[in-house]
């Protein structure tokens, strides 16, 4: 049976004629005849009885359009939803970033707006320090922080978004029995904790703005984790200096949990990118995201972008 015939055939029930079905269709009377000869053939009943100047219905015709009008007319709501859609982003985003990035100002600020601005989408946020696998978790999008380009995938797109600033931090506990560093040369009598993604033995530091000529070798870490927020807990624990994003690094200098060490001293090249499954058809609630998040970073100041 073919969809198409059925549909027509149900328009001609409605309408009453022919032509009057063919009008709406945009189609000649010929192919309106022509659709409902076809599903009658299909059926093997006549659905229509046409007479000189009327076309009433058979009881099996009466019977096929009372049965699947309900259903014609489900489909054609979801057509034009899917339809509307198009332009319109409706449904439900689901975002994932890391737990430390996810609570920072510069992100909460970019999905409010978003909200604000459609408010036909509902965003789940699914803050986790572990690479997650955005095609067979059904994630829409994920907004990774990286030191250096973002490993490759066929099966997924990226944008970059901002550069963002890393600093060094201690709690005050740790500070006042071990002293507070006053240059890079103090830093080897001190302890320090590192990511294990991340080597920051090495990185180009900026003194007042100005980079550094020669990177600057940092201790070797006594600790190294693979968890964001793990290394966080063990610097308000007192294990050491940890290297942090600002973004979230002075959320807990505001907090007291941590203070700043060395604060004319900065490293400059963190990132942070948009990750999204690669797509023909992408979802415009993804699209409108993807868009308003380029724009949100690209207008935020640079103090913003590193949550200051």
């Amino acid at each position: 049976m073919n969809l198409a015939d059925l549909q027509t055939f149900s328009l001609v029930a409605e309408t009453g004629t022919i032509s009057a079905a063919a009008k709406q269709l945009g189609v000649p009377k010929s192919t309106v005849s022509r659709r409902v000869r076809r599903l009658e053939d299909a059926l093997g009943n006549e659905l229509l009885r046409r007479g000189p100047r009327k076309i009433s219905l058979t009881e099996h015709g009466r019977v096929l359009h009372t049965r699947t009008r309900p259903a014609l007319k489900d489909l054609d709501a979801a057509v034009e939803m899917i339809a509307d859609a198009q332009t319109d982003p409706v449904g439900t985003l689901r975002i994932t970033t890391t737990s430390s990035f996810g609570q920072s100002r510069a992100f909460l600020a970019c999905v409010t707006s978003f909200g604000v601005a459609h408010p036909r989408v509902t965003t789940e946020l699914e803050l986790t320090n572990r690479i997650v696998d955005l095609v067979e978790e059904n994630i829409d999008v994920a907004l990774r922080l990286h030191a250096g380009t973002l490993p490759g995938n066929a099966s997924l797109m990226s944008r970059r978004l901002a550069r963002f600033t890393r600093a060094m931090y201690a709690s005050p506990d740790y500070l006042e029995v071990h002293g507070i560093p006053q240059s890079l040369d103090d830093l080897a009598a001190h302890r320090i904790a590192g990511h294990g993604i991340v080597d920051v033995r090495g990185i180009r530091w900026h003194h007042r703005g100005a980079l550094l000529s020669e990177p600057y070798q940092l201790p070797a870490p006594r600790w190294l984790v693979s968890d964001a927020s793990a290394l966080e807990r063990l610097a308000v624990s007192g294990a050491g200096l940890v290297v942090l994003p600002q973004m979230t690094g002075d959320i807990l200098v505001s907090s007291g949990a941590l203070q700043r060490v060395l604060p004319d001293y900065e490293h400059r090249e963190g990132l942070a990118s948009l990750v999204w499954p690669a797509s023909r058809h992408l979802a415009p609630r993804v699209r409108a995201f993807i868009d308003h998040a380029v724009a949100h970073f690209a207008d935020a100041p640079e103090n913003v972008v590193a949550g200051a």
